[in-house]
């Protein structure tokens, strides 16, 4: 499992404070690492823990498999419409 999303919201960092932005593109090199090792990646913090909006979420969802190329993504929802939504972005990210 790794925190990755487009914006490097609520990622890892080098100073390790939560409201800092990561380093995207050294955490889609582990991810590559990673796949190029035989192991699967699950992707977390997707939505930048809840902050991010309706295009962000679409983009942090396609992002994660077309060019960090995760096998799987966790989110979670307070409502029944959050997980139409994701489901949606799914099939957009996989299309």
């Amino acid at each position: 499992m790794i925190r990755m999303n487009h914006k490097g919201t609520r990622m890892d960092n080098d100073g390790n404070f939560w409201d800092s932005a990561g380093n995207v593109p050294e955490v889609v090199d582990h991810v590559h690492g990673a796949r190029a090792a035989g192991m699967g990646v699950i992707s977390m913090k997707l939505v930048g823990e809840g902050v991010f909006n309706h295009d962000d979420r679409q983009k942090a969802m396609r992002f994660a498999f077309r060019n960090a190329g995760v096998d799987c993504v966790t989110v979670g929802y307070k409502s029944p419409a959050e997980v139409d939504e994701a489901i949606d972005n799914l099939n957009l990210a996989l299309a």
